[in-house]
């Protein structure tokens, strides 16, 4: 009964561990425009990446606070390499100026 209980265990331990999902967020695609973090869907406290991935529009990121002071302010080439950013607050406003397509994961 020993042995039964023991093998039972180590199977029902290994089925929980096989079925893991891995959650990655979903990158947000954003073009020119003015955005609010927390209306976007943004995860607050959480820094990101951000990419632009135009082939040829140029694209400016400005991250501004909620007293109307520039936080961050980056100016992404075409098909730019990644950059990092802060994490976002609340009351942070997300400013895209250009045509090119900006991508925040």
């Amino acid at each position: 009964m020993k042995k039964f209980a023991t093998i039972f265990s180590i199977f029902l331990f290994l089925s929980f561990n096989m079925n893991t999902i891995t959650a990655i967020a979903q990158p947000k695609i954003l073009s020119q425009g003015i955005y609010n973090a927390s209306d976007s869907n943004f995860l607050i406290g959480t820094s990101y990446i951000v990419q632009n991935t135009s082939p040829k529009d140029k694209a400016f990121v400005m991250i501004i606070d909620g007293e109307q002071q520039i936080q961050e302010l980056i100016r992404l080439e075409p098909n730019s390499s990644k950059y990092y950013i802060k994490p976002l607050e609340y009351t942070y406003l997300i400013v895209i100026i250009g045509n090119g397509t900006v991508v925040f994961s």
